[in-house]
C-alpha cells in the first residue's frame, strides 16, 4: 500500500476516535482504502455471492475494528471510550498498545484467513449465524492465542476462532430468539441480555491497580483479574444457557428440539443454586423477564469465587466459575468464596444445632 495512502488512513482513525461520538459507519465510509487492499477486495467478492451489501459492511466493520480500534475504560471508571490502539494511553508498558502499521498488518492477515476459510461452504453458513445475532456488539469469532503474549495485539497472537461448543452457541440462540422455532422468542431477549452483560463485560472494579467497568473483557488489560479471551466469554455464555435448560420447568418442547439438532449439552439433574441448594425455576425466571421491577431479581449471575481470591480457572472468568443464583444466595456469600460460604453455613447451622439442644434458644 502506497506509503502516502497509509499515512492519510492512520490520520482517518486518529481523527474518527478523538470526534465527540465515535461513529463506526463513518469512519467505514472514510476507510475505502482499507478494503481495496487484494486480500479485503477478495474477500468482498466472495462475500457478494451470498450476503447482502450490509452483511458485508457488518463484516468489514467488524475486522476493522478489531485491529484498529480498543474501547478501554474512561478515566473517571464510569464508562468505556473508543481509541485507537497506538493511542498515548496505551505506551509500553501497557501490553494492549499496537503501531498503526502493526494493526494494518493484522487486519491483512485477518482477511487473509478469512478468504481462505470461505472456501468452506460450512463456514460461510457459520458467518451467517455469527451476522443473524445483533445483540453482542462487534461479534465476530476472532480472539487471541494467549494472553501471556507481551504485547498481546499482534499478527502471530490473533486468531480465527472455529470451535464446536461457540458452534453449538450460534445454533441455540437462533433456536431460542426465532420467532419461527420460538413463539416465546422475545421474552428469551431479557434473559439473553442479562447473560450477554455478565459474560462479556467487565464488572466494576474502581480500586486497585486495574480498575474498570463495563470494558470488552478481551479488551481490558491482560493483567487484569476482569481479563478473559473471547473464546471464555463464549464458553461462559453457553455454561449460563446450558444450565438455563436444567432449571425446573423449562418448556420441554424446546428440549426436545435442541436434542434433535443435536444442540444440547450433558443433561443432568436440576440447576440449583450453588449457595442455598434451592432448585432454580424457570417460571420464576420467565415471569421476571415478562414483568421486570427496577432494582429488584430473583436469580442473577455471578462469579462462585471472586475472580481476585485465587489462581486457576475456579478463580478466573471462566465457565467453571460461573452460575446462576438466587438473590439470597447472593446476599449471603457477599464476597466470599463458595467454599467459605459453605463453611460458614456449616459453621452456623452446628451452632444452631448445639445451642438448641442445649435449651440456650428455641426453635422459631
Amino acid at each position: 500500500m502506497p506509503k502516502l495512502k497509509t499515512l492519510n488512513l492512520k490520520a482517518i482513525f486518529d481523527e474518527a476516535v478523538k470526534a465527540e461520538r465515535f461513529s463506526e459507519p463513518k469512519l467505514h465510509a472514510r476507510t475505502e482504502s482499507l478494503r481495496a487492499l487484494p486480500h479485503a477486495a477478495k474477500l468482498t467478492e466472495i462475500l457478494q455471492t451470498f450476503l447482502s451489501p450490509a452483511e458485508i459492511e457488518t463484516v468489514h466493520r467488524r475486522l476493522t475494528r478489531a485491529a484498529f480500534l480498543i474501547e478501554p475504560v474512561n478515566d473517571d471508571v464510569t464508562s468505556t471510550k473508543y481509541d485507537v490502539r497506538w493511542s498515548e494511553r496505551l505506551v509500553e508498558p501497557d501490553p494492549r498498545g499496537s503501531p498503526f502499521e502493526v494493526c494494518l498488518a493484522i487486519h491483512e492477515a485477518l482477511v487473509k484467513k478469512l478468504v481462505g476459510l470461505l472456501a468452506d461452504e460450512t463456514f460461510c453458513a457459520e458467518i451467517q449465524l455469527v451476522l443473524a445475532w445483533g445483540r453482542s456488539p462487534h461479534e465476530f469469532p476472532i480472539d487471541y492465542v494467549s494472553k501471556a503474549a507481551v504485547p498481546i495485539h499482534t499478527v502471530n497472537n490473533v486468531r480465527l476462532l472455529r470451535d464446536p461448543a461457540y458452534l453449538r452457541l450460534l445454533g441455540i440462540r437462533r433456536a431460542l430468539l426465532d420467532p419461527k422455532l420460538n413463539p416465546d422468542g422475545q421474552l428469551f431477549e431479557a434473559i439473553f441480555e442479562k447473560v450477554r452483560v455478565k459474560s462479556y463485560l467487565t464488572d466494576r472494579a474502581q480500586t486497585g491497580i486495574y480498575q474498570t467497568n463495563r470494558e470488552k473483557r478481551w479488551e481490558a488489560h491482560p493483567q487484569s483479574p476482569q481479563f478473559a479471551l473471547r473464546g471464555e466469554c463464549f464458553a461462559v455464555e453457553l455454561e449460563l444457557i446450558d444450565q438455563l435448560f436444567r432449571f425446573q420447568s423449562f418448556p420441554p418442547g424446546i428440549v426436545r428440539y435442541l436434542q434433535s439438532e443435536k444442540l444440547l449439552g450433558d443433561f443432568g439433574k436440576v440447576a440449583r443454586c450453588p449457595v442455598t441448594l434451592d432448585p432454580l425455576d424457570f417460571e420464576v425466571l420467565f415471569d421476571e423477564a415478562a414483568n421486570p421491577i427496577h432494582g429488584k431479581s430473583a436469580y442473577q449471575v455471578g462469579h462462585m469465587n471472586p475472580l481476585k481470591a485465587g489462581e486457576g480457572a475456579e478463580f478466573r472468568h471462566h465457565r467453571a466459575n460461573i452460575s446462576w443464583i438466587t438473590a439470597d444466595g447472593n446476599r449471603i456469600q457477599g464476597h466470599l468464596t463458595l467454599k467459605e460460604t459453605r463453611q460458614l453455613l456449616l459453621r452456623i447451622s452446628a451452632n444452631y444445632d448445639a445451642l438448641l439442644k442445649s435449651g440456650e434458644i428455641t426453635a422459631p
